[in-house]
């Protein structure tokens, strides 16, 4: 196979940097109803989401750009295990810690962060990397299946107990597109989409509060002050923007007592409030640039794996911002999902940055010849 080497996608890195912009900008919007009550805790927030998340994250992607993504191949097995292996430190007393009944953090002293964001990035790299070596083999049960089966069994085992619903769902959405796309046999999907069933019903046995999440979401007028009381709210600030907006740092839901989670589960809603449907409308459209500029390097990927690769981390971002905006607009129950690129959250951005460097190399590169 001959490749030749150009310069990295101008489209798409563009793109990542305007919504990033936005995303930042909105952020320390949203972020002001906590300046009000603690500027120690905003200074700490700041810290965290710009320096480590935008000011790393951007460094990290410049890093990962510069890197041939062929070694990300070659490092997906040990890259799996430490995401696993990091996602377990969350229950070890002295450095997890639980928040709001989940233990999804863990602290380091000068800095806590949310393992998960790591083991979705490495399951969807290994994933990508056995389907490259196996994809002519996929219908098979010994190559294709169950290999399939055992990398999520892996993954979802140290999101289950945290609980972790949200990346659990995004996860297995994203590999099992992949597997789907690459030849997965009928009897295949049926049969995931049986084990999916069972594992969905278990797993809400054992986690009550996803059925009072789909109980408020048919009737967001049941509990107005308990577990409605966010999307109660989400729904007034987005209506408070009406067409063009408040303008910007002029959200009123943002203070008080009013929209919890105001700079990170529910960010959309004060950006819609601050910018109304018009702006609402065009930030949806940047997300959608942003994944036909992905796929179209995806697209013109050099590699069986690279195509897995870049088509795997443009839908884990796009689909985690699609159910984050959706849950935010009473369209389906709340997932607890942030909003890449705004939200809260300087392990998400820095992981999610280096992703999009890692794209960017891969779109120096251009085929002749389809290859593992």
């Amino acid at each position: 196979m001959s490749n030749k080497i150009k310069k990295i996608d101008r489209s798409f890195l563009i793109i990542v940097l305007i919504i990033l912009t936005i995303g930042v900008l909105t952020f320390i919007s949203s972020s002001l109803g906590i300046y009000t009550k603690n500027k120690e805790i905003f200074k700490a927030m700041m810290f965290r989401h710009v320096g480590l998340g935008v000011i790393g994250g951007l460094i990290g992607m410049f890093i990962s750009s510069k890197i041939n993504y062929n070694f990300w191949r070659k490092s997906a097995l040990w890259i799996f295990l430490s995401g696993i292996l990091i996602t377990i430190l969350v229950f070890i007393p002295g450095i997890g810690f639980e928040h709001g009944g989940a233990h999804r953090w863990v602290s380091l002293g000068f800095i806590s962060f949310q393992p998960a964001e790591l083991l979705k990035f490495a399951t969807i790299l290994f994933l990508s990397t056995w389907i490259s070596k196996n994809y002519k083999k996929i219908k098979t049960f010994k190559f294709g299946f169950l290999p399939f089966i055992l990398i999520l069994f892996f993954s979802f085992s140290v999101l289950v107990a945290q609980p972790d619903t949200g990346s659990i769902v995004l996860i297995g959405v994203v590999s099992f597109i992949l597997f789907w796309a690459r030849g997965a046999s009928i009897k295949q999907i049926i049969i995931v989409f049986f084990l999916g069933a069972s594992f969905i019903g278990t797993y809400v046995s054992f986690n009550p509060y996803i059925i009072e999440r789909f109980k408020t979401f048919s009737d967001i007028n049941r509990d107005q002050y308990g577990s409605s009381y966010q999307i109660k709210q989400s729904l007034i600030a987005i209506g408070s923007g009406k067409t063009f907006g408040r303008g910007f740092g002029q959200s009123i839901q943002k203070f008080g007592p009013y929209l919890p989670e105001s700079n990170s589960d529910s960010i959309f809603a004060i950006f819609a409030e601050e910018y109304g449907f018009v702006g609402g409308i065009i930030l949806i459209f940047l997300y959608i640039l942003f994944a036909f500029f992905g796929f179209r390097i995806a697209k013109k990927a050099p590699t069986i794996f690279a195509q897995n690769l870049v088509i795997g981390l443009i839908l884990l971002t796009v689909i985690q911002v699609f159910l984050n905006i959706a849950a935010i607009s009473a369209i389906i129950p709340l997932s607890g999902l942030p909003l890449i690129f705004m939200s809260n959250g300087g392990t998400a951005l820095f992981i999610t940055l280096i992703e999009m460097g890692i794209i960017l190399n891969i779109s120096k590169h251009r085929k002749k010849v389809i290859s593992r």
